[in-house]
């Protein structure tokens, strides 16, 4: 909902206030697809644990060939196991035959069957796959259709994908029929009360004027509103009413800070990098309010998608003339949002690789509401995504050069620059004197401290009148010391 909702200008959410209030009424949220396991939980398996499965379990433990009667494309496979029972006792590495399998530890048949032991990483990434108790959205086996695919057929499986309706473009399709034409003249209304009476339901009643003003205020600005704003809305009986509030909610600046917080989800800003330092993300918050800004001037969608993938390039940047800044070359920080490690650790091979992983995972989902760091180990299995997609994704990114821009325009400190010239000018010519008057003693105070240093017996009539901490300063420049 959030990379969908950032998208709707003011202008259409001035038209959709009213179904957005009255809807809340309807449902509650849909629940996840599988009780008791986490998001994260579920990327961990797509991520670590599938991959590994496909490339070398598969070839034996699946439809096609399932040796000792265990299956391993899917989760019942895995719970009823084969022959030897379960192969996985979630909760308990230690005890699933699975991992001792994968250990090579001599307490059955080393796997994979006939190939080298899986690499360390891997081994530990499937002990906490089963310690967070095997987490694993893969219900029924997979369609032969959607399974992993070899590179000869995937040009087959990629044409077909590209006919479903998610990457059609989008069209305006006729209003459905409704029986209760009478309660909304919205056309987006439309659909739903179709879909409501399809299914037995009615609408649910219309909000008091009290309980609108109230459901407004949260949706567009996240605040309750004041008792001033309850009172003088339940009043206003004039038929403009609702307008003149939703257009006062849209013009305050709390409706920018609750939308872009949305934004802000789904480009995983943060102040800081997280890991084992914590280190500052630097200059995020004007990333922050970059996307208020965008919100609050109510910013067309595809400008903000433009500047964020490449505001640097965009021809006419876009310019806030009050703040004396290039708005347009804030959006690329989007890019340094995200993981991050401290120091030199990027040069390590597989860390750099893992930050640019995430950036391909947040800029597709972000931007074309699809998984493409899911192909990074293999053609997507659900997607018409192939590997290669993702590899020439992480090639723009891997020789593209990171560096910083200055946001300031040249007229920005124009009049300091002019101030402080003038000044320097005033203080020239009294410099140069002070600096020539200091100068006709460094011959004097060179000859002194290289007699000291040479332990000349004149060095201590040399340094009469002179500065000791100054003698003493030139001493050490001659001998090259710090």
């Amino acid at each position: 909902m959030n990379s969908f909702a950032v998208g709707i200008p003011k202008h259409f959410l001035r038209v959709a206030a009213w179904t957005v209030v009255c809807t809340w009424a309807l449902g509650g949220a849909a629940e996840p697809a599988e009780k008791g396991v986490s998001p994260a939980e579920l990327e961990f398996f797509e991520k670590r644990i599938r991959p590994v499965l496909v490339e070398s379990c598969h070839s034996c433990h699946s439809e096609t060939q399932a040796m000792g009667g265990l299956r391993l494309d899917h989760r019942r496979g895995w719970q009823e196991g084969g022959q030897s029972g379960p192969a996985l006792i979630p909760g308990n590495p230690d005890q699933s035959p699975l991992i001792r399998a994968i250990r090579h530890d001599g307490s059955g048949t080393p796997m994979p069957l006939g190939g080298a032991q899986l690499a360390a990483e891997t081994i530990d990434d499937f002990e906490q796959w089963i310690l967070l108790g095997a987490p694993d959205p893969r219900d029924a086996p997979p369609a032969a259709k959607t399974a992993y695919v070899a590179d000869d057929s995937w040009e087959e499986v990629f044409k077909e994908r590209s006919q479903w309706w998610s990457l059609q473009p989008i069209v305006r399709p006729p209003l459905p029929q409704v029986e209760n034409e009478r309660w909304s003249d919205l056309p987006m209304d439309r659909f739903i009360l179709a879909q409501l009476e399809k299914n037995g339901l009615e609408p649910a009643p219309r909000a008091d004027r009290s309980t609108l003003v109230r459901r407004l205020s949260l949706v567009l600005t996240g605040l309750p509103p004041t008792a001033e704003q309850v009172e003088a809305f339940v009043r206003d009986s004039d038929e403009g009413a609702y307008a003149r509030l939703v257009d006062s909610l849209l013009d305050t600046p709390h409706f920018g800070e609750r939308w872009a917080r949305h934004w802000m989800d789904v480009v995983r800003y943060s102040d800081t990098y997280g890991y084992e330092w914590d280190i500052p993300a630097k200059g995020a918050w004007r990333f922050r309010d970059y996307l208020i800004r965008a919100f609050n001037d109510d910013l067309p969608f595809d400008r903000l998608v433009r500047e964020q993938i490449a505001g640097d390039l965009v021809e006419t940047p876009r310019i806030n003339n009050s703040q004396q800044i290039n708005e347009s070359l804030i959006g690329p920080m989007f890019y340094m949002m995200g993981e991050k490690r401290h120091g030199d650790s990027v040069i390590f091979n597989g860390i750099h690789q893992e930050m640019v992983d995430d950036k391909i995972d947040a800029f597709s989902k972000a931007f074309q509401a699809m998984t493409v760091a899911c192909a990074r180990c293999h053609d997507h299995k659900l997607d018409a995504v192939a590997q290669k997609d993702y590899y020439a994704l992480a090639g723009v990114l891997m020789s593209s050069r990171w560096g910083t821009n200055t946001l300031d325009l040249p007229d920005r400190n124009k009049q300091v620059i002019q101030e402080l010239s003038a000044v320097k000018q005033s203080m020239r010519e009294p410099l140069a004197d002070w600096w020539l008057e200091a100068s006709e003693d460094i011959p004097a105070y060179i000859q002194a401290a290289q007699a000291r240093i040479d332990g000349d017996e004149a060095a201590d009539q040399l340094a009469q009148g002179l500065k000791p901490e100054r003698l003493q300063a030139w001493e050490k420049a001659l001998r090259f010391e710090p």
